[in-house]
């Protein structure tokens, strides 16, 4: 995992460190919820479009696009077809965008929950190994037992 780094003073720092331990929390993993959230909340009302970068096509999406360019290089009448002409000749949109118009699909929130979900999966790992110390501790060793009798 890459990290990110924000500008602090000693007292920001220190404030968010006693913030973090009044809430149980680990520094790290406040900061994580505070962003998805912020992310969320900053975006909530507020309109953004960016490209997909072509690592980020999935394979059936390549094929896709393939086919669409083809479609559209061997018909150049293909754009004053209607949509139920360009679909029986295999033509499906694919989106090069990533956006947060619509409520659905909005990866906004997706990578806002992928924030949280780092965070929570953190404290979900730092419980198992807890418990799994706890259990240990509390479970007598044989040999042990066995000596002292």
């Amino acid at each position: 995992m890459e990290n990110l780094k924000i500008p602090v003073t000693k007292r920001q720092l220190s404030l968010l460190k006693r913030i973090a331990n009044c809430d149980d929390r680990r520094l790290d993993d406040l900061i994580n919820l505070l962003f998805s959230t912020g992310l969320s909340y900053y975006f909530c009302e507020r309109s953004i479009c960016i490209s997909k970068n072509d690592d980020e096509y999935t394979e059936e999406e390549i094929k896709q696009k393939a086919l669409n360019d083809k479609l559209l290089l061997d018909n150049r009448k293909f754009h004053f077809q209607s949509d139920k002409e360009q679909k029986d000749q295999g033509y499906k949109y694919v989106d090069t965008t990533y956006d947060n118009y619509d409520r659905d699909n909005n990866f906004i929130e997706q990578l806002s929950d992928e924030f949280k979900n780092n965070a929570l999966n953190e404290i979900k790992q730092d419980y198992k190994e807890i418990e799994e110390n706890i259990i240990k501790e509390n479970t007598p060793n044989l040999n042990q037992v066995k000596n002292n009798d």
